[in-house]
């Protein structure tokens, strides 16, 4: 089945249950993943199940072919709903296969399959085949435009009982035009910067163009450059040397952690819309001078697995931070040093 942009909400909101196979894609990888994690929410509420979830690579597929339908065809072992994700890069010939064979029924899936991609050509085969068969539904998502992302931003405020003036509208569109998961952290910060609605016991609140400034991610990226170089790039003792000196100045270790993973949202951004110039336009990143260069030198040491490695321990080390009560200093100190490591043995 093939889905027009605004159409895609309403179709994921509730899909038929004929629909065993759902294909995610397009130029905005937040939004992909975005609306792929709902979709898998209300398919299997615990997606933490092992039981219930299977998760598949490219490089698991490639590995091992048979794999991908050898997943959708086993049984639940506790009697519920179960759910294959697959997370692509591109068109996929394998995946395609399997399912052309489930739409021909010499495949019975026993659980439904949520698949993520970037950008896929009309010809594509993995396109082409989810947009025809009968029993699957192609979800296109694209880049908002500034008007849909302030859209975005003016109800996520307005929840909070923040007002966003002209002045403060104008600041903030060129931060959040792009990748929907950029756009959410920027709009989660300055709601965080203000205070929630509870936070500010009812009162309403206004959004003026020098918060926008003082929260920026652009602006905090290019004051903590010095860390994520050496973090990302591979450098323990740099990056020793400007934790230490970035803390002692007064830096907030969970900002730190916050800038990290926005670059890790855009190390991903850069790689699924194809690693090129025009990728890294996409990104938000420096496109000139050593700070670009510094974002290419991370880009190949971070994709693919060893990417959402590093996604999976930032959010941990966040959770430790919110839960565990130990100092966020040395949570996020052990993070950067780790990932460094790993950095250092790739170059």
């Amino acid at each position: 089945m093939k889905l027009k942009a605004h159409e895609v909400d309403r179709a994921l909101q509730s899909p038929a249950a004929s629909i065993r196979v759902f294909l995610i894609y397009g130029d905005d990888t937040g939004l992909v993943r975005e609306r792929a994690e709902a979709l898998a929410r209300r398919i299997v509420p615990d997606l933490d199940d092992p039981f219930a979830v299977t998760r598949l690579t490219e490089e698991d597929i490639k590995a091992d072919p048979a794999g991908l339908a050898d997943s959708l065809a086993a049984l639940s072992l506790t009697g519920g709903d179960r759910l294959v994700r697959v997370r692509l890069s591109g068109d996929n010939a394998a995946v395609a296969d399997t399912i052309r064979t489930l739409e021909e029924g010499s495949l019975i899936a026993e659980a439904r399959l949520v698949v993520e991609s970037g950008m896929l050509r009309p010809a594509s085969k993995l396109r082409k085949i989810a947009e025809t068969a009968k029993s699957a539904l192609a979800a296109p998502c694209f880049a908002d435009n500034a008007r849909d992302a302030l859209a975005l931003a003016e109800s996520a405020f307005r929840e909070e009982r923040l007002q966003l003036p002209a002045e403060a509208r104008a600041a903030l569109a060129p931060y959040l035009e792009g990748d929907r998961a950029l756009a959410r952290s920027e709009i989660e910060k300055l709601i965080l910067y203000k205070g929630t609605a509870e936070q500010r016991g009812g009162a309403d609140g206004v959004i003026a163009p020098e918060d926008i400034a003082a929260v920026s991610a652009v602006g905090a990226e290019a004051a903590l450059d010095a860390i994520l170089e050496p973090a990302l790039g591979g450098d323990p003792a740099g990056l020793d040397t400007a934790f230490t000196r970035a803390v002692a100045a007064g830096a907030n270790p969970v900002g730190i952690l916050r800038v990290l993973q926005r670059r890790i949202d855009q190390l991903e951004v850069f790689h699924a819309s194809g690693a090129d110039a025009s990728a890294l336009a996409r990104t938000g990143a420096p496109r000139f001078g050593p700070a670009a260069d510094a974002f290419k030198r991370s880009a190949r040491i971070w994709s693919g697995r060893r990417l959402a490695q590093a996604r999976r321990l930032a959010f941990e080390a966040e959770r430790s931070v919110k839960r565990s009560g130990a100092p966020a200093e040395g949570i996020v100190g052990q993070l950067l040093q780790r990932l460094s490591r790993v950095g250092a043995s790739k170059r």
